[in-house]
């Protein structure tokens, strides 16, 4: 996993169509992580015993965790640096489970002047969506990364 972003889009740059996906597996430590940033410590995610007694009959991740890949996506690789998410819509179709492979896909799906609509999906190992939702996000202005040319190229992977 790479800290550096991998892009720094303008809205020019972006594509309706362009995709990026992301795999990620929710691990304990990400799930103890997301718990100490949020405060929720719902048993449904820490106690086994009570997860059990749940619909899902397991510990489930927290669904944010899964939202959090598209902020990876679009604050590193695509918008990439600079870029802003104003907005979000989700819809969690199926938990997450601990200790599973996942794959976040987010498709840019509309633009205007300033702003890129994204659809965002997650999908299981065998392709069953999982969430899916629509995000807008500001890419850095064309201005911001021009004057900024010789840091970005230092900031990229």
């Amino acid at each position: 996993m790479s800290l550096k972003p991998s892009n720094c889009l303008t809205i020019d740059d972006l594509e309706v169509g362009q995709t990026h996906t992301k795999d990620y597996t929710v691990t304990e430590e990400m799930l103890k992580a997301f718990a100490t940033v949020s405060g929720d410590y719902n048993p449904a995610h820490f106690n086994e015993d009570y997860a059990k007694s749940t619909r899902f009959r397991e510990r489930i991740a927290h669904g944010c965790i899964t939202v959090a890949q598209f902020s990876g996506i679009f604050g590193m690789d695509m918008p990439g640096l600079g870029t802003v998410w104003a907005k979000q819509s989700i819809e969690f179709l199926a938990p997450v489970k601990l200790n599973q492979p996942y794959t976040a896909v987010a498709t840019v799906t509309a633009k205007d002047k300033r702003s890129a609509t994204i659809l965002t999906e997650s999908f299981d190992s065998q392709g069953n969506k999982v969430a899916t939702g629509e995000g807008v996000v500001y890419p850095i202005p064309n201005r911001v990364k021009e004057k900024m040319a010789d840091n970005i190229q230092n900031l990229l992977a």
